[in-house]
């Protein structure tokens, strides 16, 4: 049906959760693009940001990817941003399928409004969600093989409609 399959979305889509339950549901290994990247550079995603900016993540987070392309039964998250960079983009289809987990931008604004997102860490966080969003959707919907709205879904449900799509994919083929 797939090798591996790589999730992509906004913060707060549920992609981790969604990645956990497909983990369970398909028996593939989750692997954490974040947590490969924190590993890789032996600090947090924050401490990352803080001290060598977005543009040294992104190098890591390419990194990581390429070490993903060629390996067979991953359930893969990434992380909210892997598709700014177009090398990424070009990779991400090369692990497997994309799937964007997507909901509106207030919807995920509730979701992560909480967290300690560093690129949140505005005077609005809302405002800078929603630009953020804007300028990301363009590039989820270029990059995704599938999109499924998680807005009103348990993340179960979400998993089981990815597997539900691949499977009927399957079945056409």
């Amino acid at each position: 049906m797939f090798r591996n399959l790589v999730l992509v979305g906004f913060m707060g889509s549920g992609k981790s959760s969604v990645g956990r339950v497909l983990s369970s549901l398909t028996g593939f290994a989750l692997v954490d693009t974040d947590t490969l990247v924190a590993r890789e550079a032996g600090q947090s995603i924050p401490v990352i940001f803080q001290k060598q900016g977005e543009e040294h993540f992104r190098a890591l987070e390419t990194k990581v990817l390429q070490g993903l392309v060629g390996r067979i039964g991953l359930i893969v998250s990434t992380g909210g941003g892997v598709v700014v960079a177009e090398e990424n983009r070009k990779l991400l289809p090369q692990i497997g399928p994309v799937v964007w987990l997507d909901a509106s931008p207030e919807q995920l604004y509730q979701r992560v409004k909480h967290s300690n997102r560093p690129l949140l860490q505005t005077a609005d966080p809302r405002r800078t969600l929603k630009e953020l969003y804007a300028k990301r959707e363009p590039l989820y919907a270029g990059a995704a093989a599938i999109r499924i709205d998680s807005a009103t879904l348990t993340h179960r449900q979400t998993a089981e409609a990815v597997l539900a799509h691949f499977q009927r994919h399957a079945q056409q083929q």
